[in-house]
């Protein structure tokens, strides 16, 4: 029933919205909501994902088009590209922030400005499942976002938390311990790194 969710009284209720999340969903709700947060000028996430195969070219533009960042996989990007017929250029022309996963080679993250970002994931304990590694990443990322801490960090915290999902089975069964994660952060991305997320964390135990 998600087509028949109208953002402006969340926004009424709430005084407004930093960002909204469109990620795949029933495919009529995820364009009303793109094109209301267009008419009414909220800044939004595209991250259209598993719908891409059986949305057209046409759709995914108006998807993507104004979008502060948008999220997908190596495989995602390419099927973007190909379905709507847009450069790489022509995408950055129209999303504030590119941010795009490759597996084991970590993340990118391109901004319209022409910057680009590549992180590293941290070293992995054992893989035990991929489903929802993705979303894990993401989490991470808009986590960072919330923190305003700069885009480099937002994808390594983005990583880190990406790297706890492959090692559990199932999506959302991983546990966070505060001085695990700050471990992780410091083998992997250093001191400075390790210090910017530990101002925000609010996870207990050791």
């Amino acid at each position: 029933e998600a087509r028949e969710i109208e953002l402006k009284p969340i926004v009424d209720r709430l005084g407004g919205l930093d960002l909204v999340l469109i990620g795949p969903n029933d495919p009529e709700a995820m364009a009303r909501h793109t094109d209301e947060c267009r008419s009414r000028g909220l800044s939004f996430v595209a991250d259209p994902s598993q719908q891409l195969p059986f949305t057209s070219g046409e759709d995914i533009r108006s998807l993507i088009d104004g979008a502060a960042y948008l999220f997908s996989n190596e495989y995602e990007s390419a099927l973007i590209e190909h379905k709507t017929g847009w450069s790489l250029d022509d995408m950055r022309a129209r999303v504030d922030v590119i941010v795009t996963t490759l597996g084991a080679q970590g993340a990118r993250v391109m901004t319209r400005d022409g910057d680009v970002i590549e992180v590293s994931v941290p070293r992995e304990a054992r893989r035990e499942d991929p489903t929802g590694v993705g979303d894990g990443f993401r989490a991470g990322f808009m986590a960072g976002l919330a923190w305003d801490l700069p885009l480099e960090r937002c994808a390594q915290f983005g990583s880190v938390l990406a790297t706890y999902v492959i090692e559990t089975t199932g999506t959302q069964e991983y546990e966070l311990e505060h001085d695990h994660v700050l471990t992780r952060v410091r083998e992997t991305y250093g001191e400075e790194a390790a210090a910017d997320v530990d101002a925000h964390l609010s996870i207990t135990g050791g």
